[in-house]
């Protein structure tokens, strides 16, 4: 072989050694993809009269936190076709993910099936395999003997499956459906490909969702459900409190959101005053007391998806603040 082949052969080599480099870190890069966008759709007249007060949206926010979920929006609507319908399509084509909650009972009011059926031009179907549960868990066919049958001392009554009772059978078709709880007959149902309709019921929200964020989320294994997050997608929290006033600790932390959101750390602060009655001597006025965290007046949060940088710009605020860390079980204050 020639010196000019022999070169041109280790060109060749080195040429397509660095293609091959650049595409698996290509690969890398590309395979990483965006932590996914969440939205909730809270659904029933209930939530907006005030008769309950919504717990779904706070579990969903506390879980989706825990899993570098990043919940951004959500909405509460009344029992409305339009209103229901135009919500969720709306979310659907903003985020990766919509969850909704409410609206999927037996009753007239209950028409989120319906109205997020008409949204995507679905059909309503009866879903055999949710029948097939619901008549395993306590349920039976109207013509079934065990309703003419006297009731059993100690034992549920059989209840008949109803009109009333398919509707809640009755889903959006096509749709993915899952059922997430062995105990439980209730279907998981997905449409649009990102659209999961959910009870309202507190314990079957929550019974329900805990393993498909779980899936959605990537985190299966079983390390996973012991607790051990994958720490490049989670979201890190650490807070601080000051005896300082918000207005007075404005500037502060006006400049060190503005050096975040430079270097694009990815690092959000939040402000949340607390409330306190007006001090009635000039003890209480003393703002450099023994007592100096039970008077604090403001806690500060911050949260980002790298711990050291979210823990370094806590230091520096707490610094310049002069202010003290608090634990994540010590805040019980909400916005004002």
């Amino acid at each position: 072989m020639s010196s000019i082949q022999l070169l041109t052969k280790n060109a060749l080599t080195h040429s397509l050694k660095g293609i091959q480099t650049q595409f698996l870190l290509n690969a890398r890069k590309f395979s990483s993809k965006p932590p996914k966008t969440v939205a909730a759709c809270i659904i029933g007249d209930e939530i907006l009269s005030g008769r309950i007060a919504d717990t779904n949206a706070h579990f969903l926010a506390k879980e989706c936190f825990n899993r570098g979920l990043d919940l951004q929006k959500i909405i509460v609507v009344p029992d409305d076709m339009n209103d229901i319908g135009d919500a969720v399509t709306e979310l659907s084509n903003k985020y990766d993910l919509v969850f909704t909650s409410g609206g999927i009972g037996p009753t007239h009011d209950d028409i989120t099936y319906e109205a997020i059926a008409k949204a995507f031009d679905l059909k309503l179907e009866e879903h055999q395999l949710t029948i097939e549960r619901m008549l395993k868990h306590g349920f039976v066919r109207e013509d079934s003997i065990l309703l003419k049958l006297p009731g059993i001392p100690n034992k549920p009554k059989p209840r008949p499956l109803n009109a009333a009772r398919l509707r809640m059978a009755t889903l959006p078709t096509p749709c993915n459906v899952m059922f997430p709880c062995d105990d439980l007959w209730v279907p998981l149902v997905t449409v649009n490909k990102n659209v999961s309709i959910l009870p309202g019921v507190p314990r079957l929200f929550e019974s329900m969702i805990i393993p498909y964020i779980n899936k959605v989320a990537g985190r299966t294994n079983s390390n996973f459900a012991n607790g051990a997050y994958d720490k490049k997608g989670k979201f890190f929290r650490q807070m601080i409190g000051s005896n300082l006033f918000e207005a007075d600790l404005a500037p502060v932390l006006r400049e060190a959101q503005m050096e975040i959101n430079k270097k694009k750390l990815g690092i959000k602060i939040g402000s949340y005053p607390k409330y306190r009655p007006s001090p009635k001597n000039d003890d209480e006025k003393d703002m450099h007391s023994d007592n100096i965290q039970e008077k604090s007046n403001v806690l500060i949060t911050f949260v980002g998806r790298d711990e050291a940088e979210v823990k370094k710009w806590k230091e520096i605020v707490k610094e310049k603040i002069h202010g003290f860390d608090v634990e994540e079980e010590e805040d019980t204050t909400s916005k004002q």
